[in-house]
């Protein structure tokens, strides 16, 4: 942990990286709305004081902690998809079939989705972070295109709102996995993905 004699050191900008980075492991750890100042000073091995200096309130410093977060996400599951072709790049960015309930970005993701209900703040960024993924998909789509993978109908429909519409057959199949698994089972929810690929994009296999 950082003590407070180095985070007196260190610059501004490195102090407030040090606090989210500290944050982050608090929402990772503890749960997105169990992230407090005096878990957060903890964790940095500092005083509250030097939190209350960079964010006015607990929730804006949530805020940032879910902006910086979705950003390390999306680039994560970028940096996973590299080497692979643009069918199976495609199926990954919308994949979440074996992702648990359980697991603390997860459980990240769907406490900032329940707190951005009640906070419009924290609702664009969760927008934000919905358009980001958007542009990563409708890029895919469009180099499958050119490489011809997909053989999409754009006469009355563009590539962008196919690309919505595959990411809320996702979600969609993701929530109804967390309210009862046994309704919609992983494998059927990888293959629902699938199948709605090729209808979509006119894939005829997504390792093609």
């Amino acid at each position: 942990m950082k003590s407070g004699l180095v985070m007196s050191y260190m610059a501004k900008d490195e102090r407030r990286a040090a606090i989210l980075n500290a944050a982050i492991k608090v929402a990772l750890s503890d749960g997105f709305m169990n992230i407090t100042t005096r878990k957060v000073s903890a964790e940095l091995g500092a005083a509250t004081g030097i939190i209350h200096h960079h964010f006015s309130s607990t929730a804006e410093l949530r805020r940032e902690v879910f902006r910086q977060f979705t950003l390390r996400d999306h680039q994560d599951v970028c940096n996973r998809i590299i080497g692979m072709t643009l069918p199976e790049q495609l199926f990954h960015l919308l994949d979440y079939s074996n992702t648990s309930p359980e697991d603390p970005a997860y459980k990240l993701w769907n406490d900032a989705w329940a707190e951005a209900v009640r906070d419009k703040a924290l609702s664009q960024i969760y927008s934000d972070s919905l358009v980001m993924l958007h542009k990563t998909v409708v890029d895919v789509i469009e180099q499958g295109c050119h490489q011809g993978y997909f053989h999409p109908d754009t006469r009355t429909e563009s590539i962008a709102t196919k690309a919505w519409r595959l990411m809320s057959i996702s979600f969609g199949a993701m929530s109804i996995s967390d309210i009862n698994p046994a309704l919609l089972l992983p494998v059927s929810s990888a293959e629902l993905l699938r199948n709605s690929i090729r209808s979509e994009l006119g894939q005829k296999s997504i390792t093609d």
